[in-house]
């Protein structure tokens, strides 16, 4: 789930400018909406299911599943404007590009050239859940946690240009992996331990902004990453290519933006006896719309409203490991 439903809205690239004055700032998001998700591995989060609980195939794609979906994520920050220092607590907005649903505690910190530093301890907010066995046929398969604790380091604006750099480190764990334990599969120990989730997920990613005038800004990236895991045959690395194009109009600000990527796996799955590959294609567009009516709920002068979509695929070799996610949400968005 924090990888696949992908580029969701976000409303810039980069890390928020220090304040220039001392005391909290931030933001609070709240939305709604619909989720049709199909994947074999992902069992969904406390908030929703979104995989089937029995299975009868592992050569099939999986089924779909279409749900409603609620988000909320937010980030409170206290500045310290004598020392251009700001300690942040919440969900990074561009984190909702991404999905990632866990939580950042860090501390940015502006330097003389105008660059900004950041390095944030990040832990899980609300655990994604897997199946213990994902490959278990015919039976109804139990849910586990999977848990993610790690650190990212951000230098944006790197001597004074339009660079962004960030270092990602995940470490994954599931509660409870019994991956390849059906016995109908008769799979040896060391043939078992090839498909263990747990790990380490490393990312890294290098932006560029170019700024058109005041209303357009086109941000291109590119992210390697490599997911280290216990199991070989579940351990990949590989590429995805962004570009997000942002329009902004008072009161009208959009967003469009296109990824496509791959991953190749280290070794060959003992179930299917060849090593996966996997083509990733994504699309998404976001619209908000500030102060509609001139609306001011309780005074905020910051208050939008959004509508945003996004389609993800992971087309694999292996038709079980497909994935497909299709959202469309709506909600508001206040910055303090």
């Amino acid at each position: 789930m924090i990888t696949l439903v992908a580029m969701l809205a976000c409303t810039a690239y980069a890390l928020d400018p220090v304040p220039n004055e001392s005391g909290f700032s931030g933001f609070i998001r709240a939305g709604a909406g619909v989720l049709k998700y199909e994947s074999n591995m992902v069992a969904g989060n406390n908030l929703m299911d979104v995989g089937d609980e029995t299975i009868n195939s592992l050569t099939d794609e999986p089924d779909s599943e279409t749900t409603g979906m609620g988000m909320f994520n937010f980030e409170l920050a206290y500045t310290f404007a004598s020392t251009r220092t700001q300690l942040t607590l919440g969900s990074q907005i561009e984190d909702i590009a991404r999905l990632e649903l866990g939580q950042q505690l860090a501390v940015k910190q502006e330097l003389p050239d105008k660059s900004i530093l950041s390095i944030g301890f990040l832990f899980s907010g609300i655990p994604t859940e897997v199946w213990e066995d994902p490959y278990l046929t015919d039976s109804a398969r139990q849910e586990t946690d999977r848990d993610s604790t790690g650190a990212r380091l951000v230098y944006d604006r790197i001597l004074g240009s339009s660079f962004e750099f960030r270092y990602s480190y995940r470490s994954i764990e599931i509660d409870n992996e019994e991956s390849g334990l059906s016995p109908s599969l008769g799979l040896s120990p060391a043939e078992r331990g090839l498909l263990r989730r747990d790990g380490d997920n490393h990312y890294l990613d290098l932006n560029y902004r170019f700024d058109f005038g005041d209303r357009h800004r086109l941000v291109s990236g590119i992210t390697y990453f490599n997911e280290d895991r216990d199991g070989d045959a579940m351990s990949n690395s590989g590429m995805d290519f962004q570009l997000t194009y942002f329009f902004f109009n008072d009161p009208v600000t959009l967003v469009v933006n296109g990824l496509v990527g791959w991953a190749d796996f280290d070794e060959d799955n003992p179930i299917y006896d060849k090593a996966r590959e996997d083509d990733r294609y994504a699309a998404g567009v976001q619209y908000y719309y500030k102060n509609p009516f001139g609306w001011k709920p309780l005074g905020h002068e910051d208050f939008s409203v959004f509508a945003s979509g996004s389609y993800l695929l992971e087309d694999a070799d292996i038709d079980f490991y497909d994935t497909e996610v299709i959202t469309a949400l709506a909600g508001v968005l206040f910055r303090f």
